[in-house]
């Protein structure tokens, strides 16, 4: 949980507030912390893939909170050129999260 509140959750902010992150407010400035985010991003989903390895959760072999915290940030790769496909493992949990009954249904009701 550490790795993901203090390192991966906040590898999101300069993408989702890049204004948060530079006195430079033009369009081009805050572009440029949101593409300096990617960097950032990468190395932290590499990170979570190396976590994961060939097991099926985020933390040993049994779901955790950790499994949901980890998988709305993933989702979040979507918007970016290096989606959650990319990386082995975390895509093969990804998919193996969105099948579960109860994913699926939060999904359906944010949609």
């Amino acid at each position: 949980m550490a790795f993901l509140t203090g390192d991966f959750h906040p590898a999101f902010w300069p993408l989702f507030t890049p204004h948060r992150y530079t006195i430079n407010q033009t369009p081009q400035a805050l572009d440029d912390v949101r593409a300096a985010a990617h960097a950032r991003i990468d190395r932290v989903m590499q990170h979570l893939d190396r976590l994961i390895g060939q097991g099926h959760h985020v933390y040993r072999e049994r779901r955790t909170v950790a499994d949901a915290y980890a998988f709305v940030m993933t989702r979040w790769t979507g918007l970016l050129p290096k989606t959650w496909k990319d990386y082995p493992n975390v895509s093969r949990f990804y998919a193996r999260m969105e099948q579960e009954p109860t994913v699926q249904d939060v999904l359906r009701r944010s949609a």
